[in-house]
């Protein structure tokens, strides 16, 4: 016997019960950013010669593409490029500091410096927020320079575009686009859990997404 096609309600409980992540769950994280945001502030406010400008939620969480297996938040620090190292390779460190002076409160293995980006762990909760630096000089819509992973090098960002350009096929698709991506997601999650080697990035499934 063949087995019985898969519908629209098949596809819409998988996701509800697999695949998104909880309108509850994605508040908390979101909270937990802002509080970061609001501590980020007032030490900037403090001291303005720390070479710290200001935070800004990105990535998946941001889109509201995020899966329910969501365990990091990615978030750009933006940093005056007149007040931190000019030196790619000191830059993790340099920020690293800073946050550990702007929140007190963690513990010093809380603050993992990596090699192009900081990662904050709320052991308590089991998440990761990941910060990249973000070199900026005044440039309209939050343009500057974040380090590429894999290469090292500078590449031109502005998280409110990219934002937008989520947002503009959101509006476009309220249903399905956002949907998609999110299974997409899912699909290449569990490829990569089964073989290490497989390579798919979250943005380009949204890039081939959106053109679609």
């Amino acid at each position: 016997m063949l087995a019985p096609p898969i519908t629209h309600v098949d596809l819409h409980t998988f996701s509800d019960e697999k695949v998104n992540l909880k309108k509850d769950d994605a508040d908390k994280h979101r909270a937990k950013v802002r509080d970061l945001r609001k501590r980020l502030e007032k030490y900037i406010k403090e001291h303005p010669d720390c070479g710290l400008v200001k935070m800004l939620l990105s990535g998946s969480l941001a889109k509201g593409t995020a899966l329910s297996k969501l365990n990091d938040i990615d978030v750009a620090i933006y940093v005056k490029e007149d007040g931190a190292p000019t030196a790619v390779k000191d830059l993790a460190g340099w920020l690293a500091e800073r946050l550990r002076k702007t929140y007190p409160q963690m513990s010093f293995d809380q603050i993992v410096v990596n090699e192009f980006s900081v990662t904050i762990k709320f052991m308590g909760a089991g998440l990761d927020v990941d910060i990249v630096p973000v070199y900026y000089a005044g440039l309209p819509d939050d343009k500057g320079h974040l380090v590429s992973r894999l290469t090292g090098e500078l590449v031109l960002t502005s998280i409110p575009l990219h934002l937008k350009f989520i947002c503009k096929r959101k509006n476009e698709q309220s249903k399905h686009f956002a949907q998609v991506v999110r299974l997409l997601k899912w699909w290449a999650s569990e490829l990569k859990e089964a073989d290490a080697s497989f390579r798919f990035k979250s943005f380009m499934i949204e890039l081939i997404c959106a053109d679609l």
